[in-house]
């Protein structure tokens, strides 16, 4: 019996997915399994990973110093211990956050893969910059020649003159040689 199209005949494939592409032409784009067209933010992603890890760093290693800043405002024992709370929470929110972008990059590929490199890129910086001891930064300044040293302690004079209140011995850069 030849083949007759009818509104009665059975459909098949190619009939569904004329239909889904009326309906919803994106979904014909691949599905759920379909390829991930994101672009990757590789800078913004190293940027927040950065910003998170050097932040967190911070609030671990100035816990003294946050709670003498904490007890000179003149709040009261509860409230002191409800802000230590909430940088406990943000630490370790930080940390699964960092924990998931490892899991990220190690079991996912193309922008997600490349996302959490940057994330962990940055964290990794932030963390060795952090981390660095000071002798380290000294003997990166003592190479620089004398224009270059010259215009880090002009540029920190700058910033002395634009912010009265700080402390300029804390961020002057020095040498052994004067």
């Amino acid at each position: 019996m030849p083949y007759r199209p009818s509104a009665f005949r059975k459909q098949d494939h190619g009939d569904f997915s004329r239909r889904v592409k009326q309906i919803d032409p994106m979904g014909q784009v691949g599905g759920p399994r379909g390829r991930n067209r994101t672009q990757p933010k590789v800078v913004t992603a190293a940027l927040l990973g950065f910003g998170a890890a050097y932040t967190a760093a911070a609030i671990g290693t100035n816990r003294a110093t946050i709670e003498a800043t904490l007890r000179q405002q003149g709040l009261t024992s509860d409230t002191q211990q409800l802000v230590l709370s909430a940088l406990t929470a943000a630490l370790a929110a930080t940390l699964v956050m960092l924990t998931l972008q490892v899991i990220r990059t190690a079991l996912t590929a193309g922008v997600g893969r490349k996302n959490g490199r940057a994330y962990v890129l940055g964290a990794a910086l932030a963390f060795a910059m952090f981390y660095t001891p000071d002798a380290i930064y000294l003997l990166g300044y003592d190479l620089l020649d004398g224009h270059s040293q010259g215009f880090l302690a002009k540029a920190g004079d700058l910033v002395g003159d634009v912010f009265p209140g700080l402390d300029i011995d804390q961020i002057r850069f020095t040498s052994s040689r004067g």
